[in-house]
């Protein structure tokens, strides 16, 4: 079981509330209520993620935080300081319920595939196209790998023609990383070395970055649903223990985001997303892929639900239902509209997520393995190569 306080700590994402010397960043939507309203699918996330909580008393706890907040917020000028001091001392009520993973909506039941190791590091090291840099941990390409790797990257943009490309910071705040509740043991920090220099992360092409230039972003009505974009490029995480194509901190992503005003638009998204890639990994790199379900213990604390397409146990994409969890989070909303003659009124709300990033480095690592194993790539990609000589 994972201890509940070591999962996340929110003071930058909630700066504007608990002071300190965190840089106030965001605005996120502190009223949770209706998360401690749907209790039994609360406890059903958490266990699921295999994570030990007393619900009942991060409930309470942030229920007299959040009463609080209410008071402070219309309190007069001889009142305001004295609430503000209160609010701080409760604010673990706060940070404690912003902790809180995303709600499931569903979760498959298919256990992880063996994993079957790659020879593709071997392999090209003996051909002299790819250097392994153990010191740093990364791995450095050069002739057809570097080839391919261009090529399955332009083929991945194309994929996706109504998103639109982006070229986003690869460096993001602590507040962006806590809005997406993800660990931040596994990303780099990153510093100019002066003591005044905001907490800040090197995370490249990821969630965080493809979502960050939208932070407190209110669309219009005359934005076309759904807003769809994309970037391509290298991702950083911290070190592992292996150095190669699979595990190296430094490798090529594709990322793709979807937001849309409508939840029940997202099983379409969802499903769309899981047989373009499935079919352009499986037809395309004639690779042998499985798309598969994960697990509630698998899924990441932003996501409700999620897909991978594996090949032989190593996941090459990872498609993820988000809902309104990172939105709501980082503000980011849509307008609503006044009833007309010819239409209703619509209310405005949190745009719901959905989230694709291909490892594009693995694929060519798995395209390495089918060739070790006598298995020739696809015609146009030996023509690509012959070209590159």
């Amino acid at each position: 079981m994972i201890p509940y306080r070591q999962l996340a700590r929110m003071s930058h994402l909630a700066a504007r509330f608990v002071g300190g010397a965190d840089v106030h960043v965001v605005d996120p939507l502190v009223d949770l209520r209706n998360v401690f309203e749907q209790t039994d699918q609360l406890k059903i996330a958490l266990e699921s993620r295999n994570v030990t909580l007393d619900v009942e008393k991060v409930k309470s706890e942030y229920h007299e935080w959040f009463e609080v907040y209410q008071k402070w917020k219309s309190a007069d000028k001889e009142t305001v300081s004295s609430l503000k001091k209160e609010l701080r001392a409760k604010k673990d009520g706060l940070l404690n319920a912003l902790a809180l993973p995303n709600l499931i909506h569903h979760a498959g039941k298919k256990q992880t595939p063996l994993l079957k190791p790659s020879k593709h590091a071997q392999y090209l090291a003996q051909q002299g196209l790819m250097r392994i840099d153990k010191q740093n941990h990364v791995v450095h390409l050069v002739g057809y790998p570097v080839v391919v790797q261009k090529m399955i990257r332009e083929q991945l943009v194309d994929l996706f023609p109504g998103c639109q490309p982006i070229s986003p910071s690869y460096f993001a705040r602590a507040a962006i990383v806590e809005a997406l509740n993800i660990d931040k043991a596994t990303l780099l920090p990153f510093t100019d070395g002066s003591s005044h220099f905001p907490l800040t992360y090197l995370v490249g092409n990821s969630l965080a970055a493809i979502t960050a230039p939208f932070l407190k972003t209110e669309f219009g009505t005359k934005n076309e649903w759904p807003i769809s974009v994309q970037c391509t490029g290298a991702s950083y995480t911290e070190k592992k223990n292996q150095v190669d194509l699979c595990n190296s901190r430094q490798r090529m992503k594709h990322c793709a985001l979807w937001m849309s005003k409508s939840a029940e638009e997202l099983e379409g998204i969802v499903n769309d997303a899981n047989v373009r890639v499935g079919a352009y990994l499986d037809e395309g790199l004639e690779l042998e892929v499985k798309v598969r379900e994960l697990r509630g213990s698998e899924l990441k604390n932003y996501e409700s639900q999620a897909f991978v397409v594996e090949n032989r146990g190593l996941t090459l994409s990872r498609i993820s239902r988000i809902g309104d969890y990172v939105s709501k989070r980082l503000n980011i909303q849509y307008s609503g509209s006044t009833a007309t003659e010819k239409s209703e009124a619509v209310e405005g709300g949190f745009v719901q997520m959905v989230y694709v990033e291909t490892d594009i480095d693995r694929i060519l690592a798995r395209l390495v393995d089918d060739l070790i194993e006598g298995k020739e790539p696809p015609k146009y990609i030996r023509d690509a190569i012959k070209k590159s000589f």
